[in-house]
Formats: C-alpha cells, structure tokens, sequence
C-alpha cells in the first residue's frame, strides 16, 4: 500500500471519535470527538478535516456482533449511511467499513492510562477507540 494519510472514525450517534494517521508509519493517533449534529454537518466537518490532513481513506468503525453477524445492531444502516454520503461527497477519498468489535473496551484502558500519567481523560474514550480501530487497520494491512 502506497503511502498515506488516513481518518479513522468511530461512530456514534451523539460523537465520533476520530483518530489519524498515515500507511507509512502504521500508528495511529487520537485526534478528538465530532459531535454529531447530523449526518450534513458531520459530513462537512469530515470533508473539512480530510482536506486539512489530505486524507485519502477514511476506515469507519463497522459494528458486528461478536458472530461477526451484521444483525441486532440498530446503528448499522447508520453507519453505512454516513459511507454512502462520505463516498458521494469525496470523490478522491476511499471509505471502507472496518471490524469495531470490543473496541471501546480498549478505549477505556488506553483512557484508564492516560489518567494515570496524565490526571485526565484527555481526548475521551470515543477517540481513543478511533485510535484502536485504525492500529487494528494498519497492523493488518
């Protein structure tokens, strides 16, 4: 894979969490919360931040159950909403779904950490699962 600079997203209806990085060095960084407004404006401020860091792949955080089964999960169509309208939108940026399972639960580790060196939460626990959803993305790839 050729180098580049990737958004990781994990999405929620109240918050994203996002999480950058880059293909070149595989690690990815917490970046902050989006709040979601809707889908618009979260789409705008998404095609804003993909300009600002020149993205050219978003991984959105994809839901399965622990079956890996795409079933029992009402935020789902949500999820593959927001592809659609990013896809449509960015016509230079790929968007793929990748596997979130258990993600928040590291999230709360890496955050558990972050208070003990640092007395706060810092970016909060939809961040810090942006940032586990994208190493998971780079260290498969």
């Amino acid at each position: 894979m050729k180098e580049e600079k990737v958004l990781a997203l994990d999405y929620g209806r109240k918050r994203v969490g996002v999480a950058t990085g880059d293909t070149e060095f595989g690690i990815a960084f917490p970046r902050g919360v989006i709040l979601n407004k809707g889908i618009s404006d979260l789409v705008d401020k998404l095609e804003n931040l993909c300009k600002e860091i020149d993205a050219k792949l978003i991984v959105i955080g994809f839901p399965l159950n622990m079956r890996e089964e795409q079933i029992e999960n009402e935020i789902i169509p949500d999820v593959k909403n927001l592809k659609n309208k990013l896809e449509n939108r960015l016509d230079e940026v790929k968007v793929i779904l990748y596997d979130e399972r258990l993600s928040s639960f590291e999230a709360d580790k890496l955050m558990e950490e972050a208070m003990k060196s640092y007395g706060k939460k810092q970016l909060g626990r939809d961040a810090y699962a942006a940032q586990i959803i994208l190493q998971r993305f780079f260290d498969k790839i």
